[in-house]
């Protein structure tokens, strides 16, 4: 008895090996080669639709991640709380600041529409998010160290506004130096940064707490109190003592104003 049957097309193994997702191949390209992201952007195309969301996604994978465990130094109810308010804070402040990027690149003469100074921007939130991802484990290390009362609390809320803006640091400087290849000016991208780490210090504050003052009840939100600068510079004069040896901050009045305005 015999059988037969149609041969089966041939399909090189490479071309299975090398056909991820759109999702993956936009992150990998943005890890391994964001000028090429960037030049995609420049030329234009069909594909250049998709990857507003491709991007996105990037960002929010890092910044969903990094605000789980910066909450979950609490709790992991904290955690969960964190993670979406980062996220918001992240893309809620490009959102704000993406007409003024336009209008300062039309006014430096950059010849991009609309859609493409859209990506252009969120190349650098992608990148900032990627990189926060890879900066979990090291996050886990430094809050297992530092998270210890009674001045364990000022560290963690000193140290993720360190991670955070190493992470920024590093997606502002890929698409600078990326442009800066291409030979564009990069003078209106600089001044925008500055507009959106303000309104990003300031959204943080709006959506406050993301881990919450040891002590205090748990709440989904404060009262808006000051402003995210007067808090950093409270957080700051905090850890100062502290590595003093003084109890966090100069006054107990002082401690307690941290604790009621809280900066994350």
């Amino acid at each position: 008895m015999s059988t037969s049957s149609e041969p089966l097309p041939f399909v090189p193994s490479s071309s299975i090996a090398l056909a991820p997702s759109g999702m993956l191949r936009t992150a990998e390209l943005l890890l391994r080669n964001p000028s090429a992201v960037l030049a995609q952007v420049q030329a234009g195309g069909a594909e250049l639709r998709e990857l507003p969301l491709r991007l996105a996604l990037c960002a929010l994978a890092g910044f969903g991640a990094f605000g789980f465990l910066l909450g979950f130094t609490r709790s992991p109810l904290a955690g969960l709380a964190a993670a979406p308010k980062l996220m918001l804070v992240g893309l809620g402040s490009l959102a704000v600041c993406l007409p003024a990027l336009h209008v300062y690149g039309r006014l430096l003469g950059a010849r991009l529409t609309a859609l493409q100074a859209v990506c252009e921007a969120l190349v650098a939130l992608g990148t900032t998010g990627l990189t926060l991802l890879g900066l979990c484990p090291v996050w886990l290390v430094f809050a297992n160290i530092v998270n210890h009362p009674p001045t364990g609390y000022f560290h963690v809320m000193l140290g993720s506004l360190v991670f955070l803006g190493l992470a920024a640091l590093r997606g502002i400087a890929v698409l600078v130096g990326a442009l800066r290849l291409q030979g564009r000016t990069v003078l209106h991208l600089l001044a925008w940064t500055a507009l959106y780490g303000m309104v990003g210090m300031q959204m943080a504050w709006v959506v406050r707490p993301f881990v919450g003052t040891p002590g205090s009840p748990t709440a989904a939100f404060r009262p808006l109190e000051s402003s995210a600068f007067d808090a950093a510079t409270t957080l700051l004069r905090s850890n100062l003592d502290s590595l003093d040896g003084r109890p966090p901050s100069s006054s107990n009045d002082e401690t307690e104003t941290f604790q009621s305005e809280e900066s994350l």
